[in-house]
């Protein structure tokens, strides 16, 4: 199974200061397109393809025309399921999770950092404190607030991109790979607005 969670918060004042964030047109989705994103990115590496999925969205906390709460179940196409969650109408905000777990061990990611590795044969390792989830907010950890979040994986991401031009090579992440979260997000807000299983990849409407 592999599960991404990204259940944050975001005040009013969030939304009205970048009122783009509201709308379809100009943000293109809610939670899932600008939040969750990163984590089903990094769902979709570790796991694989989606075959198919069911998703359900909703705006409970907000008042915005995007989705501010959505959740999908997922069948990767070797046989494994997912789930994925994604919220910012949930306080106080919960650090991004993602969850691999199997037969032969469960590994779990808190933001950028490993917080459990539990493989069969290998001593079992747990870090991190409930304090710093939900009391120390740390730079990195933007589930309360956009304050929080540190620019360095786009400073990065940008650097790739600037020397990969100048070096005239691939960089690392190519736009084939960042297609592959958008399609699995293009889906479930298919499958919410029809209320059906979609599979995948997609076809035209």
């Amino acid at each position: 199974m592999g599960s991404a969670y990204t259940k944050w918060f975001r005040t009013k004042e969030y939304y009205d200061v970048g009122a783009w964030r509201k709308t379809w047109t100009e943000q293109g989705g809610g939670v899932l397109i600008n939040q969750a994103i990163h984590a089903i990115d990094l769902l979709q590496w570790f796991m694989g393809p989606v075959d198919s999925l069911y998703g359900f969205m909703d705006t409970v906390g907000h008042k915005i025309e995007v989705e501010d709460t959505a959740v999908a179940a997922l069948k990767f196409k070797n046989g494994a399921m997912g789930t994925i969650e994604g919220s910012t109408a949930v306080y106080p905000g919960f650090p991004r999770r993602l969850e691999i777990c199997g037969e032969k061990g469960s590994i779990v990611l808190k933001v950028d950092e490993i917080e459990l590795w539990a493989i069969k044969g290998s001593e079992i390792k747990i870090k991190g404190s409930l304090r710093e989830d939900y009391i120390d907010k740390r730079v990195g950890d933007a589930s309360s607030g956009p304050v929080y979040l540190s620019p360095e994986h786009h400073r990065l991401q940008i650097k790739d991109f600037i020397e990969a031009i100048r070096e005239d090579r691939e960089p690392l992440v190519n736009g084939e790979e960042g297609r592959k979260a958008i399609e699995i997000i293009k889906a479930i807000y298919r499958s919410a607005k029809i209320g059906k299983e979609v599979k995948l990849p997609l076809t035209e409407e």
